[in-house]
């Protein structure tokens, strides 16, 4: 079946002068990547899927806090163009403490005329943009983050682009579901990450990139030092090196979090990787003041 026609993510919509193309993957990522990494566009966001564990490996959308419509929770549903086998249904959300959490957050594309709003409402209720996330996931900051950005003194107007994902680990455990017989292939997802673009007061493009880790048993290198279910900001060089999606180079240099240790990180005695622990709007680094 083609795809009904929809817009999806806007690589340009911050201004032309502020473009984010979308991201490129890399490794076990572009492999295991539904259709060769296919783009599945829905109103206002767009999802890339992975084949082998059926959920998303990113989600990417805009918001236009200005357009922002009020639009109740409608029902969970397969998407028809992604293709019911490409999805995992309610039958994994049962009689477990593993919420139907959202990819894209659907307040983020609840926004336009009341028609696009309720549409793209619609959409994110779609299985292609849901996984399985901690009961407690969504009690935290992070689903504040972008709310806080748009608020923040260093942001200068009311729209966001936005990339989530999870983060997939050699040590993700195999959960089935109800109904569901074993040897499934269907794992929780170790983490999530997030990364948030939007214009400063310099007019230049600014980013913040996240990781909240959701399960205990993601304890190697990349993790030992994360406390589960609290959220972190991190370079975003993190999300590419825990994902294998890499973003234009140029990207890289919005981030106001250091990755690599250099003269400035060893003078003021900054570890890096950065990864500093949010728990409101004031813990977010969006510029820095170094010597």
């Amino acid at each position: 079946m083609a795809q009904e026609k929809k817009k999806g993510f806007d690589t340009k919509f911050l201004g032309d002068n502020y473009e984010i193309p979308f991201p490129r993957l890399t490794g076990t990522t572009a492999e295991n990547a539904l259709n060769n990494g296919e783009i599945f566009n829905f109103i206002h966001f767009s999802l890339v899927m992975n084949k082998k564990l059926k959920f998303a490996i990113y989600g990417a959308n805009n918001i236009d806090q200005a357009k922002a419509k009020d639009v109740p929770r409608v029902d969970f549903h397969f998407d028809p163009y992604i293709g019911e086998e490409n999805q995992v249904g309610n039958e994994l959300y049962r009689n477990n403490p593993w919420d139907r959490g959202h990819i894209v957050r659907r307040r983020d594309v609840c926004w336009g005329n009341m028609e696009e709003a309720k549409q793209a409402n619609y959409d994110s209720f779609s299985y292609a943009n849901i996984s399985l996330q901690h009961h407690n996931f969504n009690t935290k900051p992070w689903n504040q983050l972008e709310d806080w950005i748009l608020e923040h003194p260093e942001h200068l107007n009311k729209k966001l682009s936005v990339f989530t994902g999870p983060i997939n680990a050699e040590t993700d455990r195999e959960y089935c579901g109800v109904g569901r017989p074993n040897g499934c292939g269907i794992r929780i997802p170790a983490a999530f990450w997030k990364i948030v673009f939007y214009v400063g007061l310099n007019n230049n493009l600014g980013s913040a990139a996240f990781i909240m880790k959701q399960d205990e048993f993601w304890n190697d290198e990349h993790s030992s030092n994360l406390i589960p279910l609290e959220t972190y900001q991190v370079p975003l060089n993190t999300i590419s090196q825990l994902t294998g999606i890499e973003f234009k180079d140029a990207l890289y240099n919005t981030n106001p979090l250091f990755f690599s240790p250099n003269v400035v990180t060893e003078s003021e005695n900054i570890i890096t990787p950065e990864a500093r622990i949010i728990h409101n709007a004031s813990d977010l680094t969006l510029s820095r003041n170094l010597r």
